[in-house]
């Protein structure tokens, strides 16, 4: 409850002036060692309007190095946000490994606002504000700081400060018709926003409400808040660099239950006349789903994982030619860039997601995470186990969204494998498919197949299946490919895509 703030917490001039100059000093010093061990930090500034978010936002630009922060204003969603999962726009501005990022107005504004003004249910409410302490925990557990405050100024005081802020033409513009329909409701802002402080107010990225009444105590207040939890950071990061891994056995030393791949039967065929013939059909059934699906604003996320030289690219070539060059990009994933290692791992992906009525098909996906990176050991075991789950999140709100996911494991056998290899090193317009990393990956097959039976298991879920598609046979996987992704746009149209207003 919000009792607390009736009261008003004040600090005097004097120290204020006092405590200014060492709090400065400490805050950049701080903020430097964030950049030197590597930390993101989010600072998310919610709060009664007329608290003052915006002077504190400058307060904190002015006293920190400005190089180093950027402050993101989320007001009106756009047609280009619109057209995306709501998540989108959040992880476009998300700060990178040292830097700072301010999130004015959050994922927390819009669900807070329309259960107040009766655009969406309590249940829906809820299930957002999960959704949200979901997403927060796995950015911590990436490696992200997440400070959160909730600035408070009781009714009256708001209203005082309103009627001040308009008697005068040089600040009557920072009062607007919406700031005095929030006044109105109050009361309803209070209660639905202490529900959504209940909800997410977690340890890994607790609330802190401060008592706005008083400019000098806020600012105070605020930046020691800041202060404490930054070197808290520092403190948990240096005991996690200094804290030895741990020994995981090898995978030949595990007894292992029956692999998911080994019940796929590999024999199916079709030969070239019969898959000729099918694929002229379905290329024109899909050219005109995805032009439908583009007049309904349904898009399209399509993830091809599978062995090396297990026809990944020829799948995708044959999928294209069935679709206009306007509507669709491929995005080949390779190792993580500099940039994109100074994120969360999945940020990369949420900058590629289509707008509505588009389609973006990925050569290797965010499933690197839990296959090459667990068995190359770039990820930590903590890192891909917890993975599973930050996946199946991120697939979920694309579904949520309206967007169509195909999942397609193309699977071969080993000796389907060894005679593709060594017929790519042969022929002359070939070589250049085979790597050497392609043959150490392959000495490591074992290991690559007990986590792609993890990944099946722990990632292909009633909204988001996999599809693991027999590909011994190229004609026979491209024909079945295809015709999941036709009827998958078939079954999207019939069930019409969600509402998207709220």
């Amino acid at each position: 409850m919000f009792q607390v703030f009736e009261s008003g917490s004040k600090i005097s001039r004097e120290d204020y002036k006092k405590r200014l100059p060492e709090l400065r000093a400490e805050l950049l010093k701080t903020q430097f060692a964030l950049q030197e061990q590597g930390i993101p930090l989010l600072i998310i500034i919610a709060g009664v309007e007329g608290a003052g978010k915006g002077e504190v936002i400058n307060r904190l630009n002015s006293w920190m190095d400005t190089r180093y922060i950027e402050t993101n204003v989320f007001r009106k969603v756009t047609d280009e946000e619109a057209s995306r999962p709501f998540h989108w726009r959040f992880w476009r501005k998300m700060p990178k490994a040292g830097e700072i990022g301010v999130f004015f107005g959050s994922w927390y504004t819009k669900s807070i606002k329309n259960l107040v003004f009766g655009k969406e249910s309590t249940a829906q409410f809820d299930a957002h504000m999960n959704q949200v302490k979901s997403m927060e925990q796995m950015l911590v557990a990436g490696g992200m700081l997440i400070v959160k405050f909730w600035l408070h100024v009781p009714e009256k005081k708001q209203k005082k400060r309103f009627k001040k802020l308009e008697k005068d033409k040089r600040t009557e513009w920072r009062v607007t018709d919406y700031d005095w329909r929030y006044h109105e409701h109050y009361q309803q802002f209070i209660k639905v926003s202490q529900r959504a402080i209940r909800l997410t107010n977690t340890a890994d990225a607790p609330w802190n409400i401060i008592d706005a009444s008083q400019k000098r105590y806020r600012d105070i207040a605020f930046m020691e808040i800041l202060l404490q939890q930054m070197k808290a950071a520092l403190n948990k990061n240096g005991i996690k660099n200094g804290t030895p891994a741990p020994v995981i056995p090898d995978v030949h030393d595990i007894a292992k239950p029956k692999n998911i791949l080994d019940d796929i039967d590999l024999s199916p065929k079709l030969f070239k006349d019969e898959y000729k013939e099918i694929y002229d059909e379905l290329a024109l059934e899909i050219e005109f789903l995805a032009w439908q699906c583009y007049q309904k604003n349904i898009s399209s996320v399509i993830v091809f994982e599978g062995w090396d030289a297990a026809g990944k690219g020829g799948v995708i070539r044959r999928l294209v030619p069935a679709l206009d060059a306007k509507l669709y990009r491929v995005i080949q994933t390779a190792a993580p860039s500099k940039i994109e290692k100074s994120h969360h791992y999945l940020w990369r992906f949420w900058q590629d997601l289509p707008e509505d009525g588009k389609i973006t098909i990925y050569d290797r996906s965010w499933y690197g995470r839990v296959l090459v990176e667990r068995v190359e050991g770039f990820a930590k075991e903590e890192e891909w186990n917890r993975a599973f789950h930050e996946i199946n999140e991120f697939e979920y709100q694309l579904i949520e969204h309206g967007t169509i996911v195909n999942k397609f494991w193309l699977h071969i056998s080993s000796e389907e494998q060894l005679r593709r290899f060594e017929e790519r090193q042969k022929v002359g317009y070939k070589k250049h498919k085979i790597t050497d990393d392609d043959w150490r990956n392959r000495d490591k097959r074992e290991a690559y197949k007990t986590a792609v039976h993890d990944m099946v298991a722990k990632t292909s879920t009633e909204y988001s299946p996999w599809h693991i598609i027999p590909a011994n046979n190229k004609n026979y996987a491209r024909i079945t490919v295809l015709e999941i992704i036709r009827n998958s746009m078939i079954e999207a149209l019939e069930e019409g895509n969600p509402d998207k207003s709220t």
